[in-house]
């Protein structure tokens, strides 16, 4: 990658990009009525999303995978009431990805499970849908991607803000002369969780669920201890499995910013926070970083106890600034002079839904063999701020990146 001060025009770096991406991929592809047979590793909530998605495109739900045996029962109900077959059911990832013709897998696991079931899906040859963080580390991520490339598999990162269209005219307004410079960008992520956690065991959750488990299997690679049901559903605040609301989070803004400007890597990184209301989690509940991309600053604040900030992005040019609701509208108004609440945007458009573009995308490329709106590459330098963001939370210190040699500044 070249320093900064030599990157490309925003456009110039999309194309470019796009254009690497399709020359690592089998020039082999199906007939556009062919349909794709495709399983689901990981059957929470997210998984029954994608599922859902996959099969609204007529292609079929063949095979389902999870370490909690009660959890198969509603995503074989978005095969079978779609006049589908039930798909086969595994507790086991290996076992899933030897299902007889399965062509495609979405993985919709716990982070820290990501990479070795990414790396058996790629060695299995299926393309592969993978929500996000990618990894639970830099290193996964590495790993993860040189696999991926090596393989040829169609990868999407599940960062589909990349696929909403409401996007692409904010970055067409960017790349105008009268937005100006992005100098800044401001990022809210707040929610009303603090009389209870929406990820916390559910009231329904009882001893015969409990036995359905497979807990080592849950577990992984992380280091062994005693069932917890706190662990087992609020996985995402605990450092043995993820990382925490800034990877949860802040990682799909990130990537936007990525994507709006063409500046991928941050060259430091401070972060504030902690546990100032679920004394049990592992990670900060209230967390507020600063990233210094060189060309513009970043602040990205998520707040999982008071909701009252709601959901934002700010981008703020020399000339104007955008102002975006991310479940309603974009806005952008002239800000070479003060805004008031008074003040009309000069511009005001709606917000789509964007996951159904995101997983239409991926199928689509799975047959045409052409590169997906989130490759891995993208997944991957989406995921390195959040990793830099923990490790200055959890070290105390800013954190400075050099992203030439995909290393942190003195170790």
């Amino acid at each position: 990658m070249p320093p900064v001060s030599d990157t490309p025009s925003r456009r110039t770096f999309l194309l470019a990009s796009a254009a690497g991406a399709v020359a690592l991929l089998p020039s082999a592809a199906l007939a556009a009525h062919e349909k794709l047979n495709v399983g689901v590793i990981g059957c929470g909530a997210r998984g029954k999303v994608l599922a859902r998605e996959v099969v609204k495109r007529d292609h079929r739900l063949v095979a389902l995978c999870d370490v909690a045996e009660f959890r198969f029962e509603h995503l074989s109900a978005v095969a079978t009431e779609n006049g589908q077959e039930k798909p086969a059911e595994y507790r086991d990832a290996k076992q899933l990805l030897d299902h007889k013709g399965l062509d495609a897998v979405v993985l919709a696991t716990p982070t820290h499970l990501h990479r070795d079931q990414f790396m058996a899906a790629i060695q299995a040859e299926k393309d592969v849908y993978i929500e996000t963080p990618l990894a639970w580390t830099i290193a996964d991520g590495r790993d993860m991607k040189l696999a991926a490339e090596k393989g040829g598999r169609v990868v999407q990162v599940g960062l589909q803000r990349r696929s909403g269209a409401h996007w692409k005219r904010l970055r067409e307004v960017m790349d105008g002369s009268d937005f100006g410079a992005l100098v800044w960008a401001k990022v809210v992520v707040s929610r009303p969780w603090g009389k209870r956690d929406p990820f916390a065991p559910p009231p329904t959750f009882a001893k015969k669920q409990h036995a359905q488990i497979d807990w080592d299997a849950f577990l992984g690679k992380a280091g062994k201890r005693e069932f917890d049901a706190d662990r087992y559903w609020g996985w995402r605040w605990y450092w043995d499995y993820a990382g925490g609301p800034l990877a949860e989070f802040g990682g799909e803004y990130l990537d936007l910013l990525h994507w709006l400007t063409g500046v991928d890597s941050p060259k430091s990184v401070s972060v504030n926070g902690g546990q100032y209301h679920f004394k049990a989690w592992d990670t900060p509940d209230t967390v507020q970083a600063t990233f210094d991309y060189g060309k513009f600053g970043v602040g990205l604040s998520v707040e999982l106890v008071n909701g009252a900030d709601g959901l934002g992005l700010t981008l703020g040019g020399t000339q104007m600034t955008a102002v975006v609701d991310p479940e309603s509208k974009v806005r952008v108004y002239n800000t070479t002079e003060k805004v008031t609440p008074n003040t009309e945007p000069a511009e005001a458009w709606n917000v789509d839904a964007e996951t159904p573009a995101h997983v239409k995308n991926w199928l689509d490329c799975c047959k045409s063999r052409k590169a997906t709106a989130a490759p891995i590459d993208v997944g991957h330098k989406a995921a390195i701020p959040t990793h830099l963001a923990n490790l200055s939370y959890r070290g105390g210190k800013r954190i400075h990146w050099d992203a030439e040699r995909q290393e942190v500044i003195g170790g």
